[in-house]
């Protein structure tokens, strides 16, 4: 059971159900739970001196209440998925649903593994994984969810294998203050090559919290386009944090679109510890009302010759509030690393706010690392070239922001993933007051 400490922070009920429920009296992993309590209670809640979380208050968090909730029989919101043609792998509420999963249909090379049903070399697989995504302080939301997960998948990409069409995890959160922690593991074997698209949703109108954590090993010469879809209920919390590793000539391209949640962070924190390694990591955010939608990524280049590309760009209305942190190092030993970062923002309301804070941290002196953040409106000019051609106000409006969101989207490399969000962006512009103006 979680110590006083644990006790007194945020959620540590949560975890306290998570230890009590009979399915999870594995032993190693209650030793690992414990672990992982012992961390979040040592980074403590993240608050306003916490630099990484210096934009991004978790207070109105905090003062919710939240059940561990292990329903499994919501069905799958069709209209708010990525729409594609892909083999479904259904977690609710953090639990895989085999019924609503094409177990059966994955691509040749691919295998799925439920932590509760395999063998031991799958949890030690899965043990080295996790205390490698908590074994920093300064991640207490992933030590949370070390400590409370009810189930995990593992994705096993086998040496070589050549995926024919992506792969598709629905993450779909289900019942009235449901807190819960979807775990997802993506291991990508030598010469490999897959893509891995994530949806998180929700049903009905409820409140819930979901705190996910996903890990990518990408082995030596693999290739693995990871993409992610936030469309979470609008009064909902969504904080997650993606942990990637890359070897040696790997290749990661990753892309984020964000539009839902009450509150959302996505955290992606990536280290190349391989030579010549190729790391892309984009995304596009758009906020309405009085959403909050957090970007944070740090780049890590622990290895020469390696390159990272990062592109990330919002459109912001109403009162909603933008936040991108991104952070790259270069260690001493890795020289010739080429890293690009930038963050473009575009403001359509006066109470509409972004907080941008690029950030270089160069120990090696042969490297090509530059970084930017611009914030912008929509060009009244532009609209009305548009209007006097015949094309309605509203119309020229969304013609517009979807060619400027549309030059972010087309940084992920996979066409199917592309077309996929940009239809959720038209669906989004179409239905939000950011697609019309006033």
């Amino acid at each position: 059971m979680p110590d006083g400490r644990v006790q007194a922070l945020p959620f540590g009920d949560l975890i306290a159900a998570a230890e009590s429920r009979p399915a999870s009296g594995a032993g190693w992993l209650s030793d690992l739970r414990a672990r992982a309590g012992q961390r979040y209670a040592r980074a403590g809640w993240p608050h306003a001196r916490t630099e990484s979380w210096k934009y991004t208050s978790l207070n109105v968090l905090a003062a919710e209440t939240f059940v561990l909730e292990p329903r499994c029989d919501a069905a799958i919101p069709e209209g708010h998925i990525l729409a594609l043609d892909a083999p479904r792998i259904v977690l609710i509420n953090g639990i895989l649903h085999p019924r609503l999963s094409d177990l059966d249909h994955l691509p040749a090379g691919v295998t799925l593994h439920r932590l509760s049903d395999c063998g031991d070399w799958v949890h030690d697989i899965a043990a080295e994984l996790i205390e490698e995504t908590v074994s920093s302080d300064r991640l207490p939301l992933a030590a949370l969810n070390s400590a409370m997960f009810q189930d995990a998948v593992l994705l096993d990409i086998s040496n070589g294998a050549m995926a024919d069409r992506p792969v598709h995890v629905i993450s779909v959160g289900a019942g009235a203050n449901a807190g819960y922690a979807p775990r997802i593991m993506i291991r990508a074997g030598r010469d490999s090559a897959a893509d891995i698209v994530e949806s998180h949703v929700g049903t009905g109108t409820s409140m819930y919290f979901a705190n996910a954590v996903t890990q990518v090993s990408v082995g030596s010469g693999a290739v693995v386009g990871h993409y992610k879809f936030q469309n979470e209920m609008l009064d909902a919390f969504h904080i997650a944090m993606t942990a990637v590793e890359l070897a040696e000539g790997a290749v990661y391209d990753n892309f984020v679109l964000s539009m839902g949640a009450r509150l959302a962070r996505n955290e992606i924190r990536g280290r190349i510890s391989g030579a010549r390694a190729e790391y892309r990591v984009n995304g596009a955010y758009l906020g309405t009302a009085r959403q909050h939608l957090d970007n944070t990524t740090f780049i890590d280049h622990a290895a020469a010759g390696s390159r990272s590309r990062e592109v990330y760009k919002g459109v912001l209305d109403g009162s909603s509030r933008g936040v991108f942190q991104g952070k790259i190092l270069v260690r001493p030993d890795s020289q010739q690393t080429d890293g690009y970062q930038m963050n473009r923002a575009m403001l359509l309301s006066d109470r509409a706010e972004i907080d941008s804070k690029p950030e270089l941290e160069i120990y090696a002196d042969d490297v090509r690392c530059s970084h930017g953040a611009t914030v912008g409106s929509l060009q009244e000019d532009q609209v009305f070239y548009l209007q006097a051609r015949g094309i309605p106000r509203d119309l020229a409006r969304r013609l517009l922001l979807a060619a400027y969101l549309d030059d972010a989207i087309d940084e992920a490399r996979s066409e199917t993933v592309r077309e996929a969000m940009k239809r959720a962006v038209a669906g989004w512009l179409a239905g939000t007051d950011a697609g019309g103006g006033t």
